[in-house]
């Protein structure tokens, strides 16, 4: 029977916030046994943190949609890192491990005894990757953060926004899904490396790093590197239109929500036209040409809106990939969970949850021909593992067991 893709790796997590669990969740998703070594109090709005105080809140950790999505598919257990015996058992895990994912604040594995440098002489091939909002050096290592500090200081606000009002960030956690999923990367090359010559690496991953580096970032500096031009903040669809045809580039309204365009540059003027029947536009003195139809694109957009006005979004998507334009509908929530396109390849699943019963989950954005998928769980109660690691890894008995939980070592 085939194996899962990452069947064998032990994985020991040791996270906060959102890029390291979402690095830790790409390798369980991908057949990674993850352990999520937790605190025995969980604090924490999205996960259970290691520093900070409790936030008061009627939801408990489980309860929240951000660390049931982040925690599918891992084992937790739980351990207290502070003190002498939890750093032992930590010692011994790592022995039995491949990886070591971790995002505490630069220098605190090592002042718990478990930087990578000591646990390397333990386990030479073992991969410790450090995920940290600024990195392990620098000025700005011990730096608080949220994610609109990474996104600015990674140069991602710059342009983003209207000219005559202050700079705006993404929605959404994007530097810091972009940071998880690079981590992930990073950490599977390393993880071959050490499977090839016996020797691991320690990765240190900049949340911001990976924002100043993510492609669209790049993409746009590129004036800037070449000559020395600024990319100011403009118009949002002249902005987006770049060399493109503006009246016909952005969201608008149809019929029933909807739509969003980005046409490729003058040669699908043509396609425009013939797709809302008004084929004569192609010879109207007002827009026979890129700079008339950018001088005239008010009057050229009403043209457009009165077509979408009368076409649902499934019309307009038929029609655009019919006229071979890239454009595409608005989707919902709700229309992305009933969509017949993810519904046939299977993207989401439901697992079943204890407390909240079958819940949908997104699976990964790839697939595998020669190996199975992984059958996924839902995220784990606090030390529900527990027992499993150190009796099945460490093989300690249950005498053992009991005295470090009556110590309040483990839970």
């Amino acid at each position: 029977m085939p194996l899962l893709a990452l069947e064998g790796i032990r994985v020991l997590e040791v996270t906060d916030g959102i890029a390291g669990p979402y690095c830790a969740k790409m390798l369980a998703d991908l057949g990674a046994e993850v352990m999520k070594i937790e605190r025995l109090d969980a604090v924490s709005m999205t996960q259970r943190q290691w520093a900070g105080e409790r936030v008061e809140t009627s939801l408990t950790v489980e309860d929240t949609a951000l660390f049931l999505h982040l925690n599918t598919n891992k084992k937790s257990v739980a351990v207290d890192l502070e003190s002498a015996d939890g750093q032992s058992l930590f010692r011994k895990l790592a022995t039995q491990s491949s990886i070591v994912v971790e995002s505490l604040a630069p220098g605190r594995m090592e002042s718990l005894g478990l930087s990578y440098n000591s646990l390397k002489d333990l386990n030479p091939s073992l991969v410790m990757t450090s995920v940290t909002p600024y990195g392990q050096t620098g000025p700005y290592k011990d730096y608080q953060y949220t994610e609109l500090t990474v996104f600015a200081t990674g140069g991602g606000m710059h342009r983003e926004g209207i000219p005559e009002r202050h700079p705006l960030k993404y929605g959404g956690e994007i530097a810091q899904y972009f940071a998880g999923t690079a981590a992930a990367s990073a950490t599977m090359g390393a993880s071959v490396g050490a499977l090839m010559t016996g020797q691991g690496d320690w990765l240190d991953v900049s949340i911001m790093e990976c924002m100043a580096g993510h492609p669209h970032q790049i993409g746009r500096r590129a004036p800037f590197a070449y000559n020395g031009e600024l990319d100011p903040r403009r118009e949002p669809r002249t902005s987006a239109a770049g060399g493109r045809e503006p009246y016909a580039v952005g969201t608008f309204q149809c019929k029933d929500g909807h739509v969003s365009f980005l046409p490729l540059g003058p040669r699908m003027w043509p396609n425009i036209a013939r797709m809302i029947g008004k084929t004569e536009l192609m010879d109207d003195p007002r827009f026979n040409s890129p700079e008339l139809r950018t001088d005239n694109r008010i009057e050229l957009e009403a043209i457009f809106q009165e077509w979408l006005d009368r076409h649902t979004r499934a019309e307009v998507f038929e029609a655009t990939n019919n006229a071979g334009i890239p454009g595409g509908p608005v989707l919902t929530p709700t229309d992305v969970m009933n969509d017949e396109h993810f519904q046939e390849r299977g993207f989401f699943r439901e697992l079943e949850h204890p407390e909240h019963g079958a819940l949908s989950y997104p699976g990964v954005p790839f697939g595998f021909s020669e190996v199975d998928d992984v059958p996924g769980h839902a995220a784990p109660a606090l030390g529900e593992h527990t027992v499993e690691a150190l009796s099945q890894i460490l093989g300690m008995d249950e005498a053992k067991i009991g005295s470090l939980r009556e110590a309040g070592i483990v839970s």
